[in-house]
């Protein structure tokens, strides 16, 4: 036997008679009529407190629950307990009334006792109330298809029809318009969501359970069981925001340490869904890399900011050669003390070429520094800064004090590295915005012999450019345009 909800049982304790219910009936021109075969439309009121209908008083204490005319009917939900500070009002404020469009096969007759009401109520849709002395409208379990509505704001009519609409999801004014296919699919959606839920609950009990007593009793002949997840448990729960799902710290760590656990897996069956996830942790990885760049550009980090950024973040380094190199050291000690143990060279960072182990050195210095002196030298043309070759002069020193020490000082390294032909890189200051500078800088730098000078900007612009390469191509936008006259089609019924 079904159970009882506690509005069933609270009904079946009453002695009053109540609650109570009368119709009232109109004719084509909306005046009230008791001729039953010539009435057009029929308004049900209900009463949780009196049954007197005519008394003056009756206004406050009876209430409209329903509007039935042959083609439509009208249901206005309200709070109907007696005795509840909110009695009568709209149990769905701002939603006040739903209407239910007549069903294809036959139009809907006219009620005129409480006989003829049940029967008209029992052929709703499934998922609404049928019983008109506990509340009408949609069941407890589906509020949330009201709800959603009522938050979009400024509606206050649902409207559910079928036929040609019967997929509709739309708004026109006040009103929203809910196809009857739609309108069943969501159920359908909100009674799988209800039963997985019992359902998981009823597994984790037991699981707790177990584990509590079964397994902490005695481990070895229980041993610990996994909880088992649903199939497409994943797949449900993403889908059903259709957006993208946030996801606390705990919740993250969970998710990267569930797909670790199934890589082996992944990797068999579905390999490319793997790559795809790799090329993106990439592609998301470079653009914080990225976005981090940026801001030490626009705060005028200091140079030891830039060295420990550059030392976390060796792939950067990569950008300045032509070739894959590894970073063997930072802060290399590149020889030249004296026998009083006083000066030495140190440079800011030893590299070598993968596929042979050439090394090469690198020196940092700030995005700020001046590339070129200023004013020009004669006819638009200038000659290097200070900074600039005296960063040159250090690395060219750096360079050959490595070159002559470089088997003692490689004794201490793990990987063998050879000094083959040493090539060394300043990092240094920002590409300048006027032509005849950017003229005279270029021209500069590559009279040198061996040695390479980069900016700062030109080691974002070679990131960016390969975020962007990595970056899934935007299509081109369409341009065709929408059929106006499909806008302002008129909702069908």
């Amino acid at each position: 036997m079904p159970s009882l909800r506690p509005s069933q049982i609270t009904l079946q304790s009453r002695s009053d008679g109540g609650p109570f219910v009368e119709f009232l009936l109109f004719d084509g021109e909306g005046i009230p009529t008791d001729d039953v075969l010539h009435a057009d439309s029929c308004e049900v009121y209900f009463s949780d407190i009196t049954a007197d209908f005519e008394k003056p008083e009756a206004v406050e204490t009876w209430h409209r629950v329903l509007s039935v005319t042959p083609g439509e009917i009208c249901i206005y939900p309200i709070h109907q307990r007696g005795g509840s500070a909110n009695y009568g009002a709209p149990k769905h404020n701002p939603i006040d009334q739903i209407v239910l469009a007549r069903p294809k096969a036959h139009p809907y007759s006219l009620p005129t006792n409480r006989d003829e009401l049940e029967g008209l109520l029992s052929t709703l849709p499934a998922g609404f109330a049928k019983d008109w002395q506990i509340g009408l409208g949609l069941l407890w379990e589906y509020r949330f298809i009201i709800d959603s509505i009522a938050d979009i704001g400024g509606i206050d009519t649902i409207v559910i029809h079928g036929e040609d609409g019967s997929d509709d999801a739309k708004i026109c004014g006040s009103s929203y318009y809910l196809g009857i296919d739609r309108y069943f699919e969501l159920k359908r959606s909100l009674d799988r969501l209800s039963q997985r839920h019992q359902r998981e609950t009823r597994s984790d009990k037991q699981l707790v359970c177990y584990t509590g007593l079964a397994h902490a009793a005695d481990p070895i002949r229980n041993p610990e069981r996994p909880k088992k997840l649903p199939a497409n448990v994943l797949t449900d729960l993403i889908k059903l925001g259709r957006g993208r799902s946030q996801l606390s710290i705990a919740d993250q760590k969970s998710a990267v340490h569930l797909v670790k656990d199934n890589a082996g897996v992944i990797a068999k069956k579905t390999p490319m869904i793997l790559l795809d996830l790799k090329a993106d942790i990439e592609r998301v990885t470079l653009g914080e890399l990225i976005e981090r760049y940026k801001k030490l550009m626009s705060t005028d980090a200091k140079e030891g900011k830039w060295q420990q950024f550059l030392a976390d973040n060796p792939f950067i380094l990569d950008m300045a050669f032509s070739f894959p190199v590894k970073l063997v050291c930072e802060r290399p000690y590149v020889g030249s003390k004296r026998f009083t143990g006083r000066g030495g060279n140190y440079s800011d960072f030893l590299v070598a070429a993968k596929s042979t182990g050439n090394v090469a050195l690198i020196e940092i210095k700030h995005p700020q520094k001046d590339l070129l002196k200023t004013p020009a030298y004669r006819n638009d043309t200038y000659g290097p800064s200070v900074e600039l070759s005296g960063s040159i002069a250090q690395i060219i020193h750096q360079r050959a004090s490595l070159q002559r020490e470089i088997l003692q000082l490689k004794e201490d390294l793990e990987e063998p590295v050879h000094a083959h032909a040493v090539p060394a890189i300043v990092v240094i200051g920002r590409t300048p915005s006027d032509k005849h500078q950017r003229r005279s800088f270029e021209q500069y730098r590559n009279t040198l012999k061996d040695v390479t000078v980069v900016t700062f900007d030109e080691l974002q612009q070679r990131l960016e450019d390969i975020h962007k390469a990595l970056s899934p191509s935007t299509p081109a936008s369409s341009n065709l345009k929408l059929d106006a006259s499909a806008e302002e089609d008129d909702v069908p019924f």
